[in-house]
């Protein structure tokens, strides 16, 4: 799915529940592999009230998965802006967002498991493996059980 097509979906989906268009932009993002989706607000020092807010999706969450997941957490994102932007509780853990969610049939943060391409690590000690979705985890962390050192071993394909 492109940019411009979730920017359309994104429109007609705030249009069509909130009566609000979307006045900000939405950005795909190769970098980011933690989050599937994500509605940032950026406030901007020195200037009262102003901020800059977007919708940012990640590459490998829209090239790994269907477009009815992709819309689904879209939408969960849409809903984020909506109830910002109406000065009403926007988190995840806010009651009212949660009951937006449930009347409009979105899912709720973490539903949806990550696929694509993850970087596999094993224990040089011990041997405990594991993956995660970023690169260069050995060179940071130590095995918590056995305190050796990681390897990285190669790419995993996460379905």
């Amino acid at each position: 799915m492109e940019q411009i097509q979730l920017e359309q979906h994104a429109d007609a989906f705030l249009k069509r529940e909130f009566e609000m268009p979307l006045d900000i932009p939405i950005r795909v993002s190769k970098r980011m592999k933690s989050k599937l989706g994500a509605f940032r607000i950026k406030y901007i020092l020195g200037k009262a009230n102003d901020k800059e807010m977007e919708i940012v999706m990640s590459h490998t969450f829209i090239s790994n998965n269907s477009a009815e997941t992709i819309l689904d957490v879209l939408y969960h994102e849409c809903v984020h802006y909506a109830l910002f932007a109406k000065n009403q509780p926007y988190r995840d853990s806010d009651t009212i967002f949660i009951r937006t969610l449930d009347r409009l049939g979105i899912s709720k943060t973490r539903t949806h498991m990550y696929r694509g391409e993850s970087h596999l690590y094993e224990c040089r000690k011990c041997g405990y493996q594991f993956s995660r979705n970023m690169k260069g985890y050995e060179k940071r962390y130590i095995c918590r059980s056995c305190r050796g050192r990681f390897r990285y071993v190669g790419i995993a394909e996460i379905r």
